[in-house]
């Protein structure tokens, strides 16, 4: 396969479709064939930089949203599955996982007891802000075959793509 996107395993895939099924739009594996593509091969390569500071994809996904969620770094189990983009049948044991690590620990709401709080400890701090700078500066290099216009473009378009889901997805659970 070459190297400038042409000729890459989706394309193949498409041309072997069209040429097994010639009324079929393949059109949409194009696009979603390659986000998947994509997904995957991102996923393995930040798990080989996480590793040296012993995360993995989903111990990381959930100390950066708590960091990103500002001072004082804390949120209930249940928004942090949805800012953590991770399932959530399993942020508990993602949560488990980080707090043995002593990177988070858990407390009761001070409103409803019932309500868990997960907050971000200052051992937790440390490495996400080391693992963020390494993280950006890999996502920097994977893109790096891409002009700035062209990522823009790119984020914008699958901004769109994105939001479509995320609005359906909205409509779904406010229908339940």
């Amino acid at each position: 396969m070459g190297r400038n996107g042409a000729d890459d395993s989706i394309a193949t895939f498409m041309a072997q479709w069209r040429a097994e099924k010639p009324g079929l739009d393949v059109s949409p594996l194009g696009v979603l064939g390659r986000i998947q593509r994509l997904s995957i091969y991102f996923r393995d390569r930040a798990e080989e930089w996480l590793k040296p500071m012993d995360l993995t994809w989903e111990s990381f996904s959930i100390l950066a949203a708590l960091r990103r969620s500002g001072k004082p770094y804390e949120l209930r189990p249940t928004d942090m599955y949805r800012e953590a983009l991770l399932s959530s049948g399993a942020i508990t044991n993602r949560i488990d996982g980080v707090e043995r690590k002593g990177w988070v620990e858990r407390r009761h709401d001070t409103v409803d007891r019932r309500v868990t709080i997960v907050r971000l400890t200052p051992a937790g701090k440390t490495v996400v802000d080391k693992a963020i700078d390494i993280h950006f500066r890999e996502l920097s290099k994977l893109l790096g075959g891409m002009t700035r216009a062209d990522r823009d473009e790119l984020g914008a378009l699958l901004g769109k793509l994105l939001a479509t889901f995320e609005n359906e997805q909205a409509d779904a659970g406010a229908e339940d």
